[in-house]
């Protein structure tokens, strides 16, 4: 899980008793008030894209792992682990294909190679769909009231966009789940003056420079928005935590 202080600064790792670093486990976020971050709440829901994905993972690797060792149980560990594996690469690589494109965005790094195809891809996408934008890469947000927080991956005084990576071509279908805009707006409402409009921009990570923009309905906002605060509410009564609580303590004692 990830959280974030009531002052923005992501917490998701916390030095322990041994002087080791270690995840931030629900105990050290009550104990200092952190909140949890978007996504960790949005974990409370199911997803039936992602599961099939997860799935059909695991079917790929059922169909290549020798089939010979006499013990099914040792087979069956033989394909979870292999099917684990790739979830693993595909989440790295899409955790770097978003430091490279944050980089990018801040003009820290002049991409090249498939980097510079991918980053180019998504820079005319959004000036196509979005126009001349004065982008902010990676910006934490937080609300106290609600009590969670989050990181965006792009922003301006207009949109909230997220990027997601995924391995498709031209033409592929069904990219876009509802649970994503969930995630959009709870950025949005997170926002001091919240943009008018939310986005996802999905990049290829197997066709670089292939990308697709899925522009969410602002007539479905208030649905939206309702589907995660319920969320919210659920993950609080379940974790047994509501870190708005604390806040207004801290605000009281102040």
């Amino acid at each position: 899980m990830h959280w974030y202080s009531r002052e923005g600064e992501p917490c998701h790792f916390v030095k322990g008793k041994n002087g080791k670093t270690r995840a931030t486990t629900l105990r050290d976020a009550r104990k200092h008030g952190w909140m949890p971050s978007v996504t960790s709440v949005l974990d409370i829901l199911a997803k039936p894209g992602l599961d099939n994905w997860k799935i059909n993972k695991t079917i790929e690797a059922a169909a290549t792992v020798d089939r010979s060792f006499a013990d099914i149980d040792i087979w069956k560990a033989k394909v979870i682990e292999e099917s684990k594996r790739e979830t693993i690469e595909a989440s790295e690589r899409g955790s770097r294909i978003h430091d490279m494109l944050e980089s990018c965005f801040k003009k820290e790094l002049e991409p090249t190679g498939d980097d510079a195809s991918i980053f180019h891809a998504v820079d005319a996408l959004l000036k196509v769909n979005c126009g001349e934008q004065n982008w902010r890469s990676e910006e934490v947000v937080c609300n106290l009231h609600k009590g969670y927080g989050g990181m965006i991956d792009l922003v301006s005084d207009e949109w909230v966009i997220d990027f997601k990576t995924k391995e498709f071509t031209t033409g592929s279908k069904q990219l876009a789940y509802e649970s994503m805009a969930y995630q959009l707006i709870a950025y949005e409402r997170a926002l001091p003056a919240p943009p008018k409009r939310i986005a996802n921009v999905f990049i290829s990570a197997n066709n670089p420079g292939v990308v697709v923009f899925h522009e969410w309905d602002k007539d479905e906002f208030n649905r939206y928005w309702t589907i995660f605060e319920s969320s919210l509410t659920v993950w609080k009564n379940v974790k047994k935590y509501w870190p708005e609580r604390h806040n207004k303590e801290e605000e009281s004692s102040g």
